[in-house]
């Protein structure tokens, strides 16, 4: 079997090596400067940060999740600073994220050096990550319980022992929970995928399942399952808050036309609003599409593991591009679905390079 070398791998490690430094440093410098507010910079959703803080110190007391009872208490017993957690934030974008990642995609410096820069630097690039750790967002947090979440279902998918598979998988469930506390539909999605993952792929299924999921969503929106969630949607255009892509959900006909152009707008990033939004398209999006786009092309080397991850793909991004209509908090929801296509991405690599290798030899 001939092997071809893709561009990826002609691109030598000590250039990958030295714009991961250069990166690195650039992260670290221009934080420090924002820190300093010797360079202005705001988020949409800024108040979020402020309303965590304002929770945590007992200025506020009704909780939208878990997250500000978790810093209230870390108050409570003199451990909380709102400083000290933007850069623990911080510290898990440069280092612990990444590595997580690479962990979960089996690639080790050891033995895949250029995968596991690529993870690092895919991750270092990834702009909205590293945006939401200037503050208490609960953003970089929900992506690290959602990382460590995978981290027990790979557990559960590749071990031998029954024993150790219903514990491990009821250590999933208990994590699907707190992440539906952290946010409902990822844990809804996380635990829905704990139960689906055993759905098989192949590229002609992936056409044939991709169109009865939509005509499931079509018939579960007609008869009003998705009723609470599109007059959540209705919400943003009452407020008047940040960019919206305007499309009516109320009209059931219309349902699978407008839930393909929120797709393209919120999940693909297609809506281009302002500068910002064609940089994030760019530097974001564009490597996704390929990734999701090569992953779909080798679906049959998914193994029990990614086929958990293109199944919570597929329940948690169809949650959220029904309920939500705001491009700015498009960026923050999609975060996960990203990074379950960055894992699977090299994971599928990974199985595909080490088989190409052993038929070489």
């Amino acid at each position: 079997m001939k092997y071809k070398r893709h561009f990826y791998n002609r691109v030598p490690n000590t250039a990958l090596i030295l714009a991961l430094i250069i990166l690195f440093f650039i992260k670290i410098i221009l934080y420090i400067l924002v820190k300093n507010r010797m360079i202005g910079f705001s988020l949409g959703g800024g108040s979020d940060a402020n309303y965590y803080n304002a929770y945590a110190q007992g200025y506020v007391d009704v909780a939208v999740s878990i997250w500000p009872v978790i810093l209230r208490y870390l108050n409570s017993i003199d451990l909380y600073s709102r400083e000290f957690i933007s850069y623990i934030f911080l510290l898990l974008n440069l280092l612990v994220i990444p590595i997580i990642v690479a962990r979960l995609a089996g690639i080790r410096l050891s033995t895949n050096q250029k995968y596991y820069f690529y993870i690092f630097l895919i991750c270092l690039l990834y702009p909205t990550l590293y945006f939401f750790s200037f503050d208490v967002y609960r953003d970089v947090f929900m992506v690290l319980c959602f990382l460590i979440g995978c981290l027990v279902v790979k557990a559960a998918l590749t071990t031998n022992h029954s024993l150790k598979f219903i514990s491990l998988f009821l250590v999933s469930l208990a994590i699907g929970w707190f992440l539906a506390a952290l946010r409902p539909y990822l844990g809804v999605a996380f635990i829905g995928a704990l139960f689906l993952w055993n759905i098989k792929f192949t590229k002609r299924r992936v056409f044939t399942l991709s169109i009865l999921y939509l005509l499931a969503l079509f018939i579960a929106n007609y008869i009003g399952v998705f009723d609470a969630i599109t007059e959540y949607r209705e919400g943003f255009d009452q407020l008047e808050a940040g960019t919206t892509l305007g499309l009516d959900f109320s009209n059931p006909i219309l349902f699978i036309p407008n839930f393909i152009l929120s797709a393209l707008g919120q999940l693909f990033g297609l809506y281009i609003a302002n500068p910002l939004s064609l940089v994030i398209l760019i530097v974001e999006t564009i490597p996704f599409f390929f990734m999701l786009k090569y992953v779909i092309k080798n679906i049959k080397w998914a193994d029990s593991f990614v086929r958990f991850l293109i199944i919570f793909f597929i329940l948690y991004a169809s949650i959220w591009l029904i309920g939500n209509d705001n491009l700015g908090t498009a960026v923050r929801l999609r975060m996960h679905n990203y990074f379950a296509i960055y894992i699977s991405f090299f994971y599928i690599l990974r199985l595909k390079s080490q088989f190409l290798r052993e038929q070489r030899l």
